[in-house]
């Protein structure tokens, strides 16, 4: 039986666990039988990553807002082409750590970005690829900072930036969720590691046999 192709996104702040819960989610659908990619953004192709080392890496403060948003719209355009596009035209499942709306709560609603633009912005490097379910994972962002800079990675350039910018990209999270409830679902990022990986196996689960 040829499985249906199916796009799950991991969003949520620094530190929030969503890349520890998608790595989770990838291993128990293998385990399972599934043909499952994980990818993540910025990256997943070598262009893309490039792109990424400039993103993450160096002073908070070097790049301003707008040309973030260009920057992570060319490297998700690669992305989606090249690795997303291609897989779920394999009906493969595909597990992206972030996607769109890291743009929109990070770039639009933590750095003051028209929301329409960046938006229009997102359309365009996407197409028609959204998401069939993203999980957002919601911690107090004090204690994730806290913990990403203890993970001890070269990564760091949007954890070093001020606290009210992380408190912005929550609150935006929360509005996203809030506003596409038909494929948000919000996660606890502070729960027990097993509770939340049984949560998100079973609402994958319920949406692979929809």
């Amino acid at each position: 039986m040829i499985q249906n192709s199916l796009l799950i996104t991991f969003e949520g702040g620094e530190g929030s666990g969503k890349s520890t819960q998608s790595q989770i989610l990838y291993d128990t659908l293998k385990e399972k039988g599934f043909e499952v990619i994980k990818t993540r953004e910025p990256g997943g192709t070598k262009f893309a990553e490039t792109i990424r080392e400039i993103l993450v890496q160096g002073e908070s403060n070097k790049i301003d807002n707008i040309s973030e948003l260009f920057l992570f719209a060319a490297a998700r355009a690669d992305h989606v082409q090249k690795v997303i596009k291609e897989s779920l035209k394999n009906h493969k499942i595909v597990i992206c750590d972030r996607f769109i709306d890291s743009t929109l709560a990070y770039q639009g609603y933590a750095g003051n970005l028209d929301l329409a633009i960046v938006k229009e912005v997102n359309k365009i490097s996407i197409g028609e690829i959204y998401p069939d379910i993203t999980f957002i994972f919601d911690i107090d962002p004090t204690q994730g900072i806290e913990r990403a800079l203890g993970e001890n990675n070269k990564e760091t350039r949007f954890e070093e930036k001020d606290i009210m910018y992380h408190k912005k990209i929550r609150d935006g999270y929360m509005n996203i969720a809030r506003d596409n409830p038909h494929r948000c679902v919000v996660i606890n990022g502070t729960d027990d590691i097993e509770q939340i990986s049984k949560k998100i196996l079973e609402l994958t689960l319920d949406k692979i046999n929809e």
